[in-house]
């Protein structure tokens, strides 16, 4: 067993103690100033004196006394300079053993209590001086038993759920929870494409020539409006009136040179449908007066849808203009993210639009070809930059200020959560955030003193533990004296790491 009372260590060793069994308890022997090998007489450790160097050793630069009964082991520790004692009592008034040799301090005491050669002596009454000594020896003793014994007493608070508790915290101007600096104002902008849903069909004829070729030997009039076609049906329209030469028959050699005309055609539908090849279009009205065809192609015929923006159109991009306009916002945080010093981390954005393109400018035909329209939106942005250490450390303020009186929290363990995400407003950021710890009693380091004074050491425990406080252990000097300190100077209470609580 090893009990440690007042800076001093007592290694308790039984009979069959080996030196091995020694040496392994005086390593493992709490820190203090003092060791005390208490070795029963004939143990196995006290046979050589080489066995007492190597403990002294063990204990590096802690004293080591022997507490034996055996004398000649007493012997063997003051040849290695070891002090050693017949008893703990020997021990704690530090009476020299017989076996040690004679120091110069004990020299001095012995010459200093002869008598002077030459001194005359001095006739004492026995009584007188039997009187003396025991009134000395009751001061002594009640001087003793104020001064001397001194006590550490070590307690540990014991801790107590605290939480959850959830708190609203703003961070941002006007009194905010937490500080904040403000980031911007930024311009940003963004533009929105949108097709555009009207239209209008633009459609145009093709046109072209068709000659005429007179079947007969008399002028024919060819009347605005007469219609010729090709084999599949594409109707085309003359566009003039125009007199066809006759043709004429030649006897000599026999031959007939016809009269012909051109004039000029135009198709009866728009389209593409009267673009038609050259000689295609040679279905007359009137095979027997003439016949007809196109010496070449008709063109012109075309259809064209021309998109036209409607009001409708407009709104629907204005309506994304806010969301575009945001996603440059946060583009703009992005960049504060990188600006921020490392203790400091940017939240948010704040974004406020000032202009848009006008409806004025947009709800119109477009161009030929052409199938969407911009507007521009532009804005201004705000961010807030917060040490990244918050929420956290005004979360764990509010949980200390929760705590029940006379009491303190655990900062270091508090557990804070934010309860979704952060949002940026007007105002600054705002969090939901949830916090839980523990709390234990603050240790009343004077009013323990004052209760425990001069009480015996099976009351402490009670004492201290009516005031929320657990107690770990009580050391007192001289070890066996019963009761605590009466004064309260020589009390230490000495706080040791938090229990935790109880279930």
């Amino acid at each position: 067993m090893t009990v440690n009372v007042a800076g001093r260590s007592i290694i308790d060793l039984g009979a069959r103690a080996s030196i091995l069994d020694a040496v392994d308890r005086v390593r493992s022997a709490p820190p203090s100033d003092e060791l005390v090998l208490a070795i029963a007489a004939g143990a196995p450790v006290l046979r050589s004196p080489v066995f007492l160097e190597v403990l002294r050793r063990a204990a590096g630069p802690r004293r080591v006394a022997l507490v034996t009964p055996d004398a000649r082991a007493r012997s063997l520790a003051a040849s290695v300079h070891m002090p050693a004692f017949a008893s703990t009592a020997a021990l704690e008034r530090h009476e020299l053993d017989a076996t040690e040799p004679l120091g110069p301090a004990r020299r001095a005491a012995i010459v200093a209590a002869e008598k002077p050669k030459g001194a005359a002596a001095l006739p004492a009454s026995p009584l007188r001086t039997a009187a003396i000594l025991t009134s000395l020896a009751l001061v002594a003793l009640v001087i003793a038993a104020v001064i001397a014994p001194t006590a550490t007493i070590v307690v540990a608070p014991v801790s107590q759920a605290l939480g959850p508790l959830e708190y609203d915290l703003r961070a941002g101007p006007n009194s905010a929870d937490i500080s904040a600096i403000t980031l911007g104002p930024a311009n940003i902008s963004a533009t929105v494409t949108t097709p555009a849903t009207g239209s209008r069909t633009e459609e145009t004829k093709a046109k072209g020539i068709e000659r005429f070729t007179n079947q007969t030997t008399s002028d024919i009039k060819i009347t605005k409006g007469t219609i010729v076609k090709t084999a599949d049906n594409i109707l085309f329209t003359v566009l003039e009136d125009k007199t066809l030469p006759k043709s004429d028959i030649i006897i000599f050699p026999p031959s007939v040179k016809f009269g012909t005309a051109d004039v000029a055609i135009e198709a009866v539908n728009p389209g593409t449908s009267g673009n038609v090849d050259a000689k295609k279009i040679n279905q007359s009205p009137n095979p027997a007066q003439f016949s007809v065809e196109n010496p070449i192609a008709t063109l012109g015929g075309d259809s064209k849808k021309i998109a036209i923006v409607l009001q409708a159109d407009y709104d629907l991009a204005a309506s994304r203009a806010s969301t575009e306009l945001k996603k440059q916002g946060d583009a703009q945080v992005d960049t504060w993210k990188k600006q921020v010093p490392p203790d400091r981390t940017a939240y948010g954005v704040v974004v406020r639009q000032t202009s848009i393109t006008p409806a004025s400018e947009v709800v119109k035909e477009l161009a030929a070809g052409t199938t969407t329209f911009d507007i521009t939106v532009s804005g201004t942005a705000i961010g807030y930059s917060v040490l990244t250490i918050e929420p956290r450390r005004t979360a764990v303020e509010r949980l200390a200020a929760a705590a029940d009186a006379g009491y303190d929290i655990d900062s270091d363990g508090a557990v804070v959560e934010v309860v979704g995400t952060p949002s940026v407003e007007a105002d600054g950021v705002h969090w939901r955030v949830r916090g839980r710890t523990s709390q234990f009693r603050k240790p009343d380091e004077a009013a323990i003193k004052s209760a425990v004074a001069g009480r015996p050491l099976e009351e402490v425990t009670k004492v201290v533990e009516d005031r929320g406080i657990q107690l770990v252990r009580v050391s007192t000097w001289p070890g066996w004296w019963p009761r605590l300190p009466v004064l309260e100077s020589r009390i230490v209470i000495q706080p040791e790491a938090r229990s935790p609580s109880a279930p």
